[in-house]
């Protein structure tokens, strides 16, 4: 039996979530923290926004150096691969691109995630995947 969703969600009996369509299996990505080793900006707190696939999902959150700041658990739901990217926001100018990691969706994984693409900033960021 079948049952399609209007987000499109294909559910088969036996056979788990599935993207419709595609016959791939769905996984949750869960944001557990972030945690700041060296922050980007010299003068004030970080301004941390996180978007998951280019979508923010937190944020602005204000962070000094060596605090961990709990997510909640924020869950998105994706097939195959899912992006997360850290911004520090700037009032005064573009933001800053602190990263972008590409998390693959196994099942019952969870990990660790380094940003350091500006050599002035340094974030981790766990995460768990279903």
């Amino acid at each position: 039996m079948r049952r399609v969703g209007g987000d499109g969600i294909l559910i088969v009996r036996g056979y788990g979530t599935r993207a419709q369509g595609t016959g791939e299996p769905m996984s949750t990505i869960k944001l557990n923290s972030i945690h700041c080793v060296k922050k980007q900006d010299s003068i004030s707190e970080d301004e941390i926004e996180v978007r998951v696939d280019g979508i923010k999902v937190a944020g602005p959150i204000g962070v000094h150096k060596g605090d961990t700041v709990k997510l909640g658990g924020i869950a998105r739901t994706f097939t195959g691969t899912v992006s997360v990217q850290l911004l520090e926001l700037d009032a005064n100018s573009a933001p800053d691109n602190l990263g972008t990691k590409v998390i693959h969706g196994q099942p019952d994984a969870s990990g660790e995630v380094s940003f350091d693409a500006l050599k002035h900033a340094f974030y981790t960021l766990s995460y768990s995947v279903t």
